[in-house]
């Protein structure tokens, strides 16, 4: 049994070596997508978002306004329009994010303490930007009005520290936990890297079955006896390479860049592996549906590629529907995010994981049909 193994697994790495296309879909093509992934979010801030401006009062404090505006690292003025219809025009086609319309006798209602209203229209179909966008806007706008509320005390009590907490009575210190920084390269390539790295495992496992099977060389390949010690073969080689690979990514985030990791690495590589161990008999489970090759491509891809929405990660699991908890139940990588994300960011007792790692091993169950219908297939 183990010689038949072996046999497999080496015979496995000699096609691999023959077939560039095999070599090129466990090295260049998914490190080249992790290095486009960690290329584009690699600055993990958003910084410098382009905004309109229509200044309808141009005093002294409107220009100051803007000022606190230009110098905030988040926002950036684009263009200094002349119109509200100017500015919208620039929302439409895509060259800004959002307008700002500081009104008419703005200076003289500010001063009068007649609250005049500062209007921000922001492009929302951008989740994520929008947000940024309005908080950075709000601490702006609060902070300008801020210091002009100090120099109006200031005048008064002659005092800085009264005039100051005049403003601020009652005083606010947010901290937020496990991503100190706001950085968005921490949890979106964190996610992002592992929702990749599943399309691969999938894909390669079906081109390698696949392709045999078209082939047909099947029977000479797995024969009549050991069939199941030469499935688990062919499918090694790529077990390790993929196995090494998450760990490569896991080494870089938390290692090269210095992101702190809380909990057990070793807990985690080995979810990762029963990961690729699942990932690699769902494979095989859709293949076996009608041994056709082309079909089962397109069904792996249908399976793995919407992954990265049904993580939690950027859309919280509790606002999903029905359907998308199912489906997010059907992905073993759901599972591995919240087993990676439980030892990176807080350092979970190993022994609370132990129902995710069993989650992501039931499977590997369907291992046991792959089998039988294999064994019918070759005997018949």
């Amino acid at each position: 049994m183990f010689k038949a193994l072996s046999t497999a697994f080496l015979s496995e790495i000699q096609e691999i070596k023959e077939s560039y296309y095999r070599l090129l879909l466990i090295t260049i093509f998914p490190l080249l997508s992790f290095v486009l992934m960690i290329s584009i979010f690699y600055k993990g801030v958003a910084f410098e978002l382009p905004i309109a401006v229509v200044d309808n009062d141009k005093s002294e404090l409107s220009r100051k306004l803007l000022f606190n505006i230009s110098t905030s690292p988040t926002l950036k003025i684009f263009s200094y329009a002349s119109s509200a219809k100017d500015a919208l025009d620039l929302v439409k086609s895509s060259r800004v994010y959002g307008m700002l319309i500081i009104p008419a006798n703005f200076q003289r209602d500010t001063l009068l303490k007649t609250q005049p209203q500062v209007t921000a229209m922001l492009n929302t179909q951008y989740i994520l930007i929008g947000k940024i966008l309005t908080a950075a806007l709000i601490e702006t706008v609060a902070h300008s009005a801020a210091e002009v509320e100090f120099v109006q005390n200031l005048s008064t009590s002659q005092n800085g520290d009264t005039a100051l907490h005049t403003i601020s009575p009652i005083g606010l210190q947010i901290t937020p936990f496990f991503n100190t920084y706001k950085n968005y390269f921490l949890f979106l390539v964190s996610a992002l890297l592992p929702a990749i790295w599943q399309i691969f495992i999938v894909i390669t496992t079906i081109v390698s079955f696949g392709t045999l099977f078209k082939a047909q060389k099947e029977r000479d390949f797995f024969g009549t006896q050991y069939i199941t010690p030469k499935i688990i073969g062919k499918l090694l080689p790529y077990t390790i390479v993929f196995t090494l690979m998450g760990a490569l990514f896991l080494a870089y985030i938390y290692g090269t860049l210095g992101w702190h990791f809380e909990g057990s690495l070793s807990i985690t590589i080995f979810g990762m592996f029963l990961t690729v161990v699942a990932y690699q008999v769902i494979a095989l489970f859709l293949f076996i549906i009608g041994f056709d090759y082309a079909r089962t491509l397109s069904l792996g891809a249908v399976y793995t590629a919407p992954a990265f929405a049904f993580l939690g990660v950027t859309f919280p699991i509790y606002n999903m529907n029905s359907f998308a908890l199912f489906w997010r139940e059907i992905l073993p990588i759901s599972h591995y995010m919240q087993l990676q994300i439980s030892q990176a960011n807080y350092g979970v007792d190993i022994f609370l994981e132990i129902d995710k790692l069993l989650t992501i091993s039931a499977f590997c169950l369907l291992f046991i049909p792959v089998v039988l219908r294999f064994r019918s297939r070759l005997l018949s």
